[in-house]
């Protein structure tokens, strides 16, 4: 069994949405989004060209194309740009994130520890474990991870600890 403690920063939570933020970019429902959405407003592009004969067909297709990917970008780009204001206020505001907490681990599961409670997983319970180079997230959902912050572990601990990716 591994054991380590830490007190998590404002620094280690912004490094464990980013690594979060990352890994959601890469997901399939972003990529259905950018190949569904591209697709869509290419269609769209190509029907109005050929309708009012603007410009040719594949030259609307690729602008509609474009402006699709570029759009979507920027929305990922604005919403990396707002973390870190984001997670200092969750930082602030979830007390528990600011206790210090032991985890323990095993072949079995993983334990969280802090004065605020105890939680116990089986590593079966995430969708997805992710070694980050600040961090590491343990994804018990899209919209729920545990962390653990690199700088916490010793290397064979970092070596040692599954990943699921």
């Amino acid at each position: 069994m591994q054991t380590v403690s830490f007190q998590a920063t404002p620094e280690d939570l912004l490094g464990a949405y980013r690594l979060n933020f990352r890994v959601t970019l890469k997901s399939k429902r972003v990529i259905r989004a950018y190949v569904g959405g591209g697709a869509a407003l290419a269609a769209i592009a190509m029907a109005a060209a050929w309708q009012w004969d603007i410009v040719s067909v594949p030259i609307a297709a690729a602008i509609g194309l474009g402006y699709w990917i570029t759009f979507l970008s920027l929305i990922f780009f604005s919403a990396y740009l707002r973390l870190p204001r984001q997670v200092r206020r969750i930082f602030d505001q979830q007390k528990s994130l600011q206790d210090n907490t032991t985890v323990e681990w095993s072949e079995i599961g993983v334990s969280f520890t802090s004065s605020r409670g105890h939680s116990q997983f089986s590593w079966s319970d995430f969708v997805k474990i992710v070694k980050g180079q600040d961090t590491i997230i343990l994804r018990q959902s899209d919209a729920l991870m545990n962390f653990i912050p690199s700088r916490a572990l010793s290397q064979d601990q970092l070596d040692s600890f599954p990943v699921t990716v």
